[in-house]
């Protein structure tokens, strides 16, 4: 309750940063008080360990470190009862009457009333303001428009990928004529996760802050995933999308005037996945150009004029400037980059600048048609620029912290909504029928900070790993994913384990080609002799939220980088979908049926420290969930501690209730020894001779009338016979 009160008053919209401060400073006293309690012990035995009594069940840092196992007690002949809550059920534990809620988190404003001058064709309002969008404004309110006119607006088309409430993958295109209210593109997202005009498995909303909510109607469930961004073809016919429609999203980039619509922001590092980039006319301002995106490195930094260009497009040996190509040195930066833009377009010096990663062209003639090709030492198209943080769905590096990195998207088994471990298959967690043919594109770099790609090949034929170990292009070397018995694995048989050797071993850079124990070794003493010596430098495998971790054992802080996607993420030709995803911009999770406490309770303390009332994509963690939802969340919170109290005070009931009998028996028990021991033996050994005589006396006699009965029988029939 304290917890609550205090995030009740961290809502309050006239707190100053230090009564902020001051807040969240008193919630980490609680939090490490909450861990106190969470190590009790009694005998130097932790009571929230599991069956790990001799472990501390909480790390500082909230990590559960016990085992999901019970406690029980013998009670009667082959009877026993389970008498303690396990750690990992209570901190760790899901709800069945919980639903999953995702929420998109960039915050969208009618475009109308913050662009009037441009977009109101009425003149009569000139005033800008900020109102939020809301479910009765237009498509054209969402994306805005470059005039006033609103019988000449092209249409508008949303990419939308994710899971649907069956843990099915699926990418669709949804176009939307500008007129059509914003209310009809929340209608369509729901069909597209299987609503109907009878029956709905999802509830789509738009809350007060212009973010849109899908909710899965079935409790319990925990696979939902929502990714969602549009484009807008600027020059398209009226009515049409133009090259606003695309088969791989990469191309919209090199689409000029193509504008991306963002409802998801993060700050996690992307990948250089399009060679062509142009510039797009600002829609509000003119003579102010766009070129290409906001530039990063790779290790997710912001680019800087100072930035070197070999630390934003590693594998580019040039940039074709219009017709002029810009060799990358060892010294380029980003400012020779755009000095080479000046020149090329005839701009005036100082004119091209950067801006948060955004390269920005002003031209008073309003005519700049800029184009930018990233090439390789062949100067053919390389992959040197990186897609729009928006558009990047699931094609984004691991978080890194320290020696340790971490995915989001939780390993989820569809039939069971239970977190994936490591002897799960992958085709259990795979949306589709099957992983035959599929390929998982890896791009990394291992402990030595090599940068290398692979590529997972999945086949029912024996599935296969390809490693380019110079970044060139050329497979250099590839093996074989072997079972246990030294079997090639078909694609819907390959584990998760079997996945965190792979990367444990390309990480470390330890490959079963690499070396083996004998010149006469077999492939599968081979592949694990690979393994296990990539494992002492590198450790690999599911959390206990099915989040795919890796841990560098040989440095504080690592130089290893790592993404995996599948290679269908950026297809939208409406056969082809991504069957699995690690590491996604994705909806961010604001309500679901497990709980992480120490993890939430984290979030819930840098919300408040941060002062985001909502989800804000504008702040340092724009997926932080906000105190307007940490207050839902420590709702749940609660709900599950109190089941977990009343499951205990159930185990107690029942062990009171078996101690009760247990006293009662053992009463009953003495009362018959002593009964017993009080016999005199001689009249007890009288009276059972007796007994028996008798007994043997009445068997006799029964034993003769059974024999007179059967003669009489025989009489019987002789006499009918005759």
């Amino acid at each position: 309750m304290n917890l609550k009160t205090k995030l009740t008053q961290a809502a309050n919209a006239s707190n100053s940063q230090t009564s902020l401060d001051a807040i969240a400073n008193e919630l980490e006293a609680y939090k490490k008080e909450l861990i106190n309690l969470a190590n009790t012990s009694i005998n130097g035995q932790f009571l929230f360990s599991g069956s790990a009594l001799s472990t501390k069940p909480i790390s500082a840092d909230g990590t559960y470190n016990g085992n999901g196992q019970s406690l029980t007690a013998v009670v009667g002949s082959g009877v026993e009862l389970t008498y303690n809550v396990d750690g990992q059920s209570l901190f760790l534990g899901k709800d069945s009457d919980y639903s999953k809620v995702v929420s998109t988190n960039v915050s969208m404003y009618n475009q109308t009333k913050l662009y009037p001058s441009v977009m109101d064709a009425s003149g009569t309002n000139t005033s800008s303001s900020e109102v939020y969008l809301t479910p009765t404004d237009t498509i054209r309110d969402m994306v805005g428009d470059t005039d006033s006119d609103t019988t000449n607006d092209p249409n508008a088309l949303f990419y939308l990928s994710g899971r649907d409430t069956a843990g099915e993958t699926f990418s669709t295109k949804i176009e939307m004529s500008t007129t059509s209210s914003v209310e009809d593109l929340l209608e369509r997202i729901g069909q597209a996760y299987g609503n109907t005009s009878t029956n709905s498995l999802v509830d789509v909303s738009m809350n007060a802050r212009g973010q849109i909510e899908v909710k899965d109607l079935t409790t319990g469930q925990q696979v939902l995933e929502m990714n969602i961004f549009g484009a807008v073809d600027r020059d398209a016919a009226t009515g049409t999308s133009g090259n606003a429609n695309q088969t791989d999203v990469n191309d919209l980039l090199a689409s000029s005037n193509v504008d991306i619509i963002a409802f998801n922001a993060s700050n996690y590092s992307t990948n250089n996945s399009a060679s062509t980039v142009s510039s797009r006319a600002d829609n509000y301002t003119t003579g102010v150009y766009r070129i290409g995106y906001e530039l990063e490195t790779t290790d997710g930094s912001v680019a800087k004029a100072t930035t070197l260009l070999s630390d934003i497009m590693p594998e580019a040996d040039n940039i074709l400037v219009g017709a002029t190509p810009l060799s990358i040195t060892a010294t380029t930066t980003v400012q020779d980059l755009m000095s080479a833009i000046e020149t090329e377009y005839g701009l005036t010096a100082g004119s091209v600048r950067i801006e948060n990663g955004q390269i920005i062209a002003d031209d008073a003639t309003g005519t700049l048609n800029a184009t930018l090709i990233a090439r390789d030492a062949s100067n053919n198209p390389t992959a040197g620029f990186s897609i729009p943080d928006a558009m990047n769905y699931t094609q984004r590096g691991f978080e890194k912290d320290g020696n340790e990195l971490t995915s989001n998207v939780s390993q989820v088994i569809k039939k069971t909504n239970e977190y994936a471990t490591n002897v799960t298959k992958l085709s259990e967690v795979a949306g589709g029928s099957t992983l035959n043919g599929k390929a998982l594109n890896i791009d990394y770099k291992t402990i030595n900070g090599t940068s290398r790609s692979a590529t997972i090949n999945l086949s029912n034929a024996g599935s296969t790993v390809d490693v380019d170990t110079d970044n060139d292009g050329t497979v250099d070397t590839s093996f074989t994913i072997l079972d246990a018995n030294g079997n090639p694995t078909s694609a819907d048989d390959v584990s998760y384990q079997q996945l965190s050797d792979i990367v444990s071993m390309l990480t470390s850079g330890t490959i079963p080609t690499n070396g083996v124990p004998t010149a006469t070794s077999t492939d599968l003493e081979e592949y694990q002799y690979a393994i296990k010596t990539a494992q002492n430098s590198v450790e690999v495998g599911l959390d206990e939220q099915g989040r795919l971790s890796l841990m560098d054992k040989t440095a504080s802080a690592t130089k290893i980088s790592f993404r995996i996607s599948d290679s269908d993420a950026s297809t939208f030709d409406g056969t082809s979908n991504a069957a699995l995803s690690f590491m996604a911009n994705d909806s961010v999770t604001i309500e679901s049926p497990s709980v992480n406490i120490f993890e939430q309770l984290d979030a819930m303390i840098e919300a408040v420290r941060s002062g985001n009332f909502r989800m804000d994509s504008t702040s340092s963690d724009p997926r932080n969930i906000g105190i307007q939802n940490a207050l839902t969340q420590i709702d749940h919170i609660a709900d599950h501690v109190e089941k977990a109290h009343t499951k205990i005070g159930a185990l107690s009931n029942a062990l009171t209730e078996s101690k009760t009998r247990a006293e009662t028996l053992k009463v009953n028990v003495v009362t018959v020894q002593q009964d017993i021991v009080g016999i005199d033996l001689a009249e007890a050994y009288l009276e059972l001779t007796q007994v028996s005589n008798s007994h043997e006396q009445c068997s006799q006699r029964l034993q003769r009338l059974i024999q007179c009965l059967f003669r009489l029988h025989v009489i019987i029939c002789y006499n009918a016979n005759s």
